[in-house]
């Protein structure tokens, strides 16, 4: 019975992320840039209070290029998380084999990731771009690098126990 519910809870929790992708993809252009600009307006505040801002502040350029590494972070971030959520649900469901939740986790977020993309060529002030499904699949690649990280030391800990 146990099974049976860490099963359903990993399969909900895959479902509720890729919802949570979609509301953030929902965003207008106008939304999507203010929900960056906090972060990037905290992370400011933060330099500036830890005395690695001088007087001047930081630039518009300096600004900008933190926006975008902010923005790309962000979905580096999503596709990682959807990576992991999907491989513990695959092997909540019985596979075993390391390479091939990885081969599948990294398929599946990445898949999705195209189709997210897709989605926002329909939202006003967003963009579709394939550069983004780049960055995603490289997100969901270091995602399933920390599960075969735990894997391999969850493997071999059990080999030294045995």
């Amino acid at each position: 019975m146990k099974k049976w519910i860490v099963r359903g809870v990993l399969t909900a929790a895959v479902i509720a992320w890729m919802a949570v992708i979609y509301g953030f993809s929902a965003e207008d252009g106008e939304e999507s840039s203010h929900t960056s600009e906090i972060v990037v307006d905290a992370v400011i505040t933060v330099a500036e209070d830890v005395h690695l801002v001088g007087e001047g502040g930081v630039s518009e350029r300096a600004r900008e290029r933190m926006t975008f590494a902010v923005r790309k972070s962000a979905h580096a971030t999503e596709y990682a998380i959807l990576a992991v959520l999907v491989a513990a649900c695959l092997f909540a469901w019985g596979v075993r084999k390391a390479w091939v939740i990885a081969v599948l986790a990294w398929a599946g977020a990445t898949l999705y990731a195209v189709t997210d993309e897709y989605h926002q060529r329909s939202v006003a002030g967003r963009a579709g771009q394939w550069s983004d499904v780049g960055v995603d699949g490289l997100g969901a690649a270091m995602g399933v690098g920390i599960v075969l990280l735990v894997l391999w030391r969850r493997r071999r800990k059990t080999v030294r126990n045995a």
